[in-house]
């Protein structure tokens, strides 16, 4: 395949090769590091403005929602550029609506970038693909809005419809591989991303015509398993849930919740009761995963709590609150779009209009309800953790810095003359926050 080299996004002859890192504790190979937005660093930034507390700034062109990943030395991000930028719009807030009659009116480069982390310098561009794309998507939504994932050696990028990618880290193109038309009725776009297991690269494909989850060699490419699914568009990113000697794959969706063991797609357990938009990613602790959903405009906006031993069909029965496979049942109070976080003791769920609310985790008794982060907030970054804080993104720039823990505190207001949708990333002692335009690395 023919690959486009880029600096600061323009053609340049070659590219910056770096050997493969090890694995080390800082780095952030993921959606949310390993999907549940936990860092063990400690002393992370507090405080931070425009003025003060940035290391560096880095344009990123085009427009993409997904969540920068770090290994080593080096910081990845996926980006759509369009050859007319004035389609790359964006409406941002809580609301109904957001269809868009047709698909963008442009061709489209789909890139992979990769910064240097210390000095925020673009070492490589690859552009992987170019085409108009062949589906609508949300006005809030971008045509990059999956997180891509990285091994050490080769990082594996999803772009919805346009395919999925291996790149090596010298920024080659390895392999790549039709994902089929993902699309829905609503033209809302995709957003699950990648997930490693082992020597596979799993990827959830949920659409109107056909639904699956499939894992792919990460080696080559070639398939493993495929899965059908009996289910409508989703937009969660999958988790990867190790308990009790067993790997599952657990998936949020609106008419089943699922878990399918991750080395075979084999169906392990399932539970109805997902709501009509299901957007946020499961995150687990104390033995249980955590499965939520639900726009605040409507009726059902659930948070189950599913244990690790659960088998066959779980779903509640009429006037039940638990059962062998469920701890625990809230009908109400799940996110719309960002994800929760479970640290700890404490499950913590923050809503789309500014709210956090604080859950035991193991009972799901609320410690805390609805504190407010700041007025009119919109939340759509999903929060991270570290430090024994929690850092939730706000999308006109804010991020409050929260103490972990059963009394609610909010430490610090950061602001930043940005919007942002993406979720923070965490390594070697600083934050990478991507904006629609900008990414930012805080701290020293």
């Amino acid at each position: 395949m023919n690959v486009s080299h880029l600096r600061n996004g323009f053609l340049v002859a070659g590219c910056i090769v770096a050997a493969a890192l090890p694995t080390a504790a800082g780095n952030w190979p993921g959606w949310r590091g390993d999907g549940g937005g936990i860092s063990s660093e400690k002393n992370l930034p507090l405080k931070w403005s425009e003025e003060e507390g940035i290391k560096w700034k880095t344009p990123i062109p085009g427009a993409g929602h997904s969540s920068p990943i770090v290994w080593g030395s080096r910081v990845f991000v996926t980006t759509a550029v369009a050859d007319d930028p004035n389609v790359e719009t964006f409406r941002g807030g809580v609301y109904m609506g957001g269809n868009r009659a047709k698909p963008d009116e442009s061709e489209y480069t789909y890139c992979v970038i990769c910064l240097d982390a210390d000095r925020g310098d673009v070492l490589w561009s690859t552009a992987v693909a170019r085409q108009r794309p062949k589906t609508r998507r949300h006005t809030k939504n971008t045509y990059a809005s999956e997180t891509p994932v990285t091994d050490g050696t080769h990082v594996f990028a999803s772009f919805g419809s346009v395919g999925l990618y291996c790149l090596d880290f010298e920024g080659n193109v390895c392999w790549q591989r039709d994902l089929g038309l993902l699309r829905d009725r609503r033209g809302w776009g995709t957003g699950a991303s990648p997930v490693l297991f082992r020597n596979t690269i799993i990827v959830n494909c949920d659409s109107d015509d056909e639904s699956y989850i499939t894992a792919f060699q990460k080696a080559t490419g070639e398939p493993v398993w495929r899965t059908e699914r009996e289910e409508g568009p989703s937009w969660a990113t999958p988790l990867l849930f190790e308990a009790n000697g067993r790997a599952l794959i657990v998936t949020n969706a609106t008419r089943r919740l699922r878990g399918y063991d991750a080395a075979t797609g084999k169906l392990r357990w399932q539970c109805a009761g997902g709501s009509m938009i299901t957007v946020p990613s499961p995150v687990a602790a104390q033995g249980l995963v955590f499965l939520s959903s639900g726009h605040n405009l409507l009726r059902r906006q659930p948070i189950i709590a599913v244990r690790a031993e659960a088998s066959g069909d779980i779903t509640l029965g009429k006037g039940q609150l638990q059962n062998e496979g469920i701890a625990w049942w809230h009908p109400r109070g799940g996110p719309y779009v960002t994800s929760p976080i479970a640290v700890g003791q404490y499950l913590y769920v923050p809503l789309d209009r500014g709210t956090l609310t604080c859950y035991e985790a193991q009972t799901g008794k609320v410690v805390y309800e609805k504190q407010d982060l700041g007025t009119r907030n919109t939340i759509t970054a999903s929060p991270v953790a570290g430090s024994d804080k929690i850092y939730l993104q706000a999308e006109d720039g804010e991020c409050y810095v929260v103490r972990q823990g059963p009394g609610f505190e909010i430490l610090a207001v950061n602001k930043l003359d940005e919007i942002f949708c993406a979720s923070p990333a965490v390594s070697g002692g600083k934050l990478f926050l991507r904006g629609r335009k900008h990414l930012y690395c805080i701290g020293k």
